[in-house]
């Protein structure tokens, strides 16, 4: 089966089956969803709520299957990205890839007169976004679990990006109950490798619109094995020059007076985040990468999480119905005339304050 992403960029797309072995499959039954609770959701424009209709307004999610498939004689590159040896695009390898980047890659393969031939077998744990400390914890990491799987002799893939990501690959990979004699291969985003064997995993998430309950549950195990801080109620504060709330001090002050304990999830290692929020019945902080640390409150937790009204987003609210949060989003317009989502907010902090009291926070 061959069909195109983009038939102007001329790229071919083939199915994993048409070229791999499937080494099992795994059936997921379907989840009851929750439509979140929004505040302000009249600020959010028509194409990004509608962007997230299915993650937000499905009442059942279907179940998927989990589909473990060994690749032979594959090149990787871009962010998790595997073309066969004849250049063509494997379709479960391209999550959020644009056409412009696939094609890019695709372009870079064929130009070079020697890719480097990696021996052996490797598990392929890469995906687009996977620098992002959300994406790499929910959606790249899990799939480790699927090396009980396959025989002794696979090795993991992984991301090569920046020190702090790198620190919480390394520590999470550990954690992870990974034999301390496995084989870890790191790919810079611009590298390009030919694989010997390649195993793939489809089914686990496709950002946006599905999360397998597996994603959460490896998390609430790495949760285990770290103990609790003490702490009931946290304000996560953002490590990040986007979507900062320009008026953070005032809104700091207010929460401080339910009883809130301000914390940088990006000063803090791997386990030092996982004990702050593993107490945690209540968390409020900004749409971000620190959001993902809502996986290791509680179950039942309250969340509230603020938001720009023109970010189309999912992904936490997924990782709040499998954890039974009630989860909450504030939504409020940028301070930048486009509304640009990565622009700061000044948001009404009588408001939320007033929130965080009716719900009981």
């Amino acid at each position: 089966m061959v069909n195109n992403v983009d038939s102007q960029a001329g790229i071919e797309v083939i199915l994993a089956k048409d070229v791999g072995s499937n080494v099992i499959t795994i059936h997921n039954d379907g989840f009851k969803n929750k439509k979140p609770k929004i505040f302000n959701e009249h600020l959010i424009p028509e194409k990004i709520r509608r962007a997230m209709s299915i993650g937000w307004d499905s009442i059942d999610i279907l179940g998927r299957d989990i589909r473990v498939i060994q690749l032979h004689d594959v090149i990787v590159g871009e962010q998790g990205l595997v073309i066969d040896s004849n250049f063509r695009i494997i379709k479960e390898s391209i999550t959020q890839h644009s056409a412009i980047e696939i094609e890019g890659f695709i372009k870079r393969a064929k130009n070079l007169s020697d890719i480097e031939h990696v021996q052996g077998k490797f598990l392929n744990l890469r995906k687009r976004g996977e620098q992002n400390y959300g994406h790499w914890l929910i959606e790249c990491l899990p799939k480790i679990n699927y090396l009980t799987h396959l025989d002794e002799n696979f090795g993991v893939l992984v991301p090569d990006v920046s020190t702090q990501m790198n620190l919480v690959i390394d520590t999470s990979l550990r954690a992870s109950g990974a034999s301390s004699n496995l084989m870890i291969m790191k790919m810079g985003k611009n590298e390009i490798k030919r694989f010997q064997t390649l195993v793939i995993i489809d089914g686990l998430t496709n950002h946006g619109t599905y999360m397998a309950p597996q994603a959460v549950q490896f998390n609430n195990r790495l949760r285990d094995t770290v103990k609790g801080a003490g702490l009931q109620k946290v304000l996560l504060l953002r490590d990040s020059p986007h979507r900062r709330i320009s008026n953070i001090d005032h809104l700091t002050s207010a929460l401080k007076d339910f009883g809130f304990k301000a914390i940088t999830p990006g000063k803090l290692n791997l386990n030092e985040q996982i004990s702050v929020l593993k107490d945690a019945d209540s968390v409020i902080g900004v749409m971000g990468a620190e959001m993902t640390n809502i996986v290791y409150a509680n179950e039942g937790a309250k969340i509230l999480n603020i938001a720009p009204a023109s970010m189309p987003d999912t992904f936490f609210h997924f990782i709040s119905v499998h954890k039974n949060h009630l989860y909450n989003e504030f939504r409020c317009e940028t301070e930048s005339q486009d509304q640009n989502r990565n622009s700061s907010m000044n948001v009404d902090v009588n408001n939320i304050c007033d929130i965080v009291s009716d719900l009981s926070f």
